[in-house]
């Protein structure tokens, strides 16, 4: 605790940490006669801390029973996040050549990173437009747990395998008919839940292009 700050540690949590370009889940937690306003999570260490407003200060002993998130703020970033899966996607067929994420950002302002030389602004828009056609018509989303050693014999040119850690055990996230992503954030069950892709721009940044989206 620090006054009416406090860092928590649970045994079991809904908060989704921040991590892989995807900002942390806020909302609250409740105990019998408390609340807190939880800011935001991380991940220190493989523990997950969360962090927020005490909102009752002369509580002395916290007991934690429920969680509840901010569903609005996650179920936009579950968007925002499948919709950089369907863009490696679509990225990937108008460019006729396999992308490399370099880095990615769900919060305000989204974007994805890839590297190589910047596409034309038609070419880009070209792939927006299938992502839209795409989800008018519907794909399933699936996630399976795999080894290692799995995931590189069924998906060795997955956009993000060159950012990967080795673990163990990985999550491998697919948008029906695309190529398989091993991912460890939050997704919808199907790409329509997307919505309308937009377009805003694209920046060059060394040797790696930058596309700013959004969906609505």
């Amino acid at each position: 605790e620090e006054k009416n700050k406090v860092y928590l540690i649970l045994d079991r949590t809904i908060f989704h940490p921040k991590g892989g370009g995807q900002p942390s889940d806020r909302g609250r937690l409740f105990g019998y006669d408390h609340s807190i306003d939880i800011k935001k999570s991380m991940m220190v260490k493989e523990v997950i801390i969360h962090y927020g407003k005490l909102l009752d200060p002369d509580v002395k002993q916290m007991s934690i029973t429920t969680g509840e998130i901010d569903w609005a703020w996650r179920y936009l970033l579950m968007r925002r996040h499948t919709a950089v899966h369907l863009l490696d996607h679509c990225i990937a067929t108008v460019t006729d050549s396999r992308v490399e994420t370099t880095d990615s950002w769900l919060g305000d302002k989204c974007y994805v990173e890839y590297s190589g030389k910047e596409p034309n602004v038609e070419i880009l828009q070209e792939a927006f437009k299938i992502g839209n056609k795409m989800i008018t018509e519907s794909s399933k989303v699936f996630s399976e747990n795999v080894s290692f050693n799995e995931l590189v014999k069924r998906a060795p040119e997955a956009p993000n395998m060159s950012r990967l850690p080795r673990l163990n055990s990985v999550r491998l996230v697919t948008i029906d008919n695309c190529y398989p992503i091993p991912c460890g954030g939050t997704h919808l069950h199907d790409i329509r839940e997307i919505g309308n892709l937009q377009f805003k721009h694209v920046t060059t940044v060394d040797t790696r292009y930058r596309i700013y989206y959004d969906v609505d």
